[in-house]
């Protein structure tokens, strides 16, 4: 896949995956944040100690969803309720081992028919904006948009966050 950001054009690595048919999406539970916050604190890259301290807030009131192999968490996601037909995905984090081999994906089709039975129409989430050059963050927007989230707008600077990190928001109908 080629992606072209202002006039400098990049390459991405393309992942094949098969869904882990020993894994499982289920609630979580307050007794799972240690676990979570493991996960983002392993990739560091995307989270710095500043967003730790917020997620382990966020995690506490958020509803949780984690993807779980063999008893163990290998990733999860935090959905926030913004109104009676939209949600937000606050978080979402997967083991550096177990990424590109489905986990996300199947994480975001569950939460996303899980809503869907909750008449949630809606689902966002906030990230890096692409005028970052950050390698990360490039892939974060493909995996979003790979799975049918759409980039609705930049704001920059973003009011919660430090300043040089615009905030690209995208949507998805579920």
């Amino acid at each position: 896949m080629l992606l072209v950001t202002g006039l400098v054009s990049k390459r991405l690595p393309k992942y094949r995956f098969e869904y882990q048919r020993n894994m499982q999406v289920r609630k979580g539970s307050k007794e799972h944040i240690e676990a979570c916050l493991s996960i983002a604190k392993e990739v560091s890259q995307y989270f710095p100690e500043k967003a730790i301290a917020a997620m382990s807030q966020d995690l506490q009131e958020h509803r949780l969803y984690i993807a779980v192999d063999s008893d163990e968490v290998i990733g999860f996601v935090a959905i926030q309720i913004k109104s009676s037909q939209v949600a937000e995905i606050s978080w979402m984090a997967v083991k550096a081992k177990r990424q590109h081999q489905g986990v996300g994906s199947q994480l975001i089709d569950h939460i996303a028919d899980d809503l869907k039975g909750q008449e949630i129409r809606l689902l966002q989430v906030k990230t890096l904006a692409s005028n970052v050059d950050y390698a990360p963050y490039e892939l974060t927007r493909q995996f979003y948009e790979k799975r049918g989230f759409v980039h609705l707008e930049t704001i920059d600077p973003f009011p919660e966050w430090e300043p040089g990190n615009p905030g690209a928001i995208y949507v998805k109908v579920v």
